[in-house]
């Protein structure tokens, strides 16, 4: 892994080849990346990756246990609870800490969502590196011995299952002003979806509608990536009541967003994941506080999580939030890919398709958050030789 990865950085890698990386992605996207992209993808090896792959599978497989379903009732409020929930998540991510033992990397949990990410977004990352560096067609970002080819298509049938791209919709709130822009426009050019802002959508009765090339047409199938908490941060009046009874098809329900987040921490069993407590079922607080970390069950991008609680911080939270709260044992991030900067620490996302009529979910391409600081989260890492990236998988 670190030879491969000197080798980049001192061999293969010039500011100028960087700019073209991010220059292309934005020619092919038509907006350029808000976000940092880091100056290097990484290099991991096989097995590594099989270890991600087995141990996300392994995760998102207990979310979806009637025991598990039975305990994550709880995290579903009425307000927001979906009706016709799929009997698993159709996306999922599950993202780990690479951390070592015994000599070996291995894979930590970090948390996971049962919602979609960039699953378009990172393969037109892929193919520009592969492009510009010229890497070796065997270094894949996928976590099976899928074709680039066979994923997309993958994606696109999941996304649209059987209907007219018009009739899809990638639902967001004011889609053209996030963050996450590049990844809805790779996944208009790679499956035809157009984002549609959630504030846009007419209902009638049971029906929703939305405008295609000027008209108004039935929107049949949503591909959700609105987050409840921003929509509530931003006092967003919606066309519908999430409970409401419509004849709509979700590509990735709802209800999982709030079943598979952090509050599935302290249920899980596995040897990747780190000791985690609601706050509400603490009966005292550790005095090792250091050895900790703070979360908040839904919050994106690092939001509100703290590295470095105390019991004052603990305490301060009222009862009536703490069982949307989580106290999670530190993980211990190797510092494991070189760069000309110093070592960095390293996450890595699976990202998960379960369709339907799969026994087993499917881990299909990754993306990397890499930096040298406490949070690896992209508001965090901004400086260089950090950031967003890739891995390529290969011995």
């Amino acid at each position: 892994m670190i030879s491969m990865q000197q080798r980049f950085a001192q061999e293969l890698f010039s500011p100028e080849r960087h700019a073209q990386v991010l220059d292309g992605m934005a020619r092919e996207l038509g907006q350029r990346i808000e976000f940092r992209v880091m100056e290097a993808p990484a290099f991991c090896p096989v097995s590594l990756r099989d270890a991600i792959a087995k141990a996300a599978c392994e995760l998102v497989k207990q979310c979806v246990t009637p025991e598990y379903r039975t305990q994550s009732a709880k995290a579903l409020q009425q307000e927001y609870t979906v009706q016709g929930e799929s009997d698993h998540p159709l996306f999922a991510v599950v993202d780990f800490a690479v951390s070592q033992m015994n000599g070996q990397l291995v894979p930590q949990l970090v948390e996971l969502q049962g919602f979609p990410s960039l699953f378009a977004y990172q393969m037109v990352l892929s193919d520009w590196m592969h492009r510009v560096y010229s890497l070796d067609s065997s270094l894949s970002p996928l976590f099976r011995d899928m074709h680039r080819d066979d994923y997309l298509h993958l994606f696109h049938d999941v996304v649209l299952a059987g209907h007219s791209a018009d009739n899809v919709a990638l639902l967001e709130f004011d889609p053209y002003a996030q963050k996450t822009l590049p990844d809805f426009l790779a996944t208009r050019n790679f499956i035809g979806v157009e984002p549609t802002d959630i504030r846009t959508v007419r209902r009638e009765g049971r029906s929703l509608f939305h405008e295609r090339h000027g008209v108004s047409v039935p929107l049949q199938r949503i591909y959700n990536r609105a987050i409840v908490d921003e929509l509530e941060e931003q006092r967003v009046q919606l066309p519908f009541h999430w409970n409401d009874s419509l004849d709509v098809e979700w590509a990735g329900h709802p209800n999982w967003y709030f079943r598979m987040s952090k509050y599935s921490l302290p249920y899980l069993h596995h040897a990747s994941v780190p000791r985690t407590v609601f706050l509400s079922d603490l009966t005292h607080i550790p005095t090792d506080l250091d050895r900790y970390v703070l979360k908040p069950l839904y919050a994106f991008a690092g939001k509100g999580v703290n590295v470095s609680p105390t019991a004052a911080d603990i305490e301060v939270v009222p009862e009536a939030e703490r069982g949307v709260w989580v106290l999670m044992e530190k993980i211990d991030y190797a510092e494991c890919l070189y760069t000309p900067e110093g070592m960095n620490k390293l996450e890595i996302r699976c990202m998960i398709i379960w369709p339907d009529n799969e026994a087993e979910p499917i881990p299909t391409i990754n993306l990397v958050r890499s930096g040298r600081g406490a949070m690896m989260g992209a508001r965090y890492n901004t400086v260089a030789w950090s950031g967003a990236t890739i891995a390529f998988f290969g011995e």
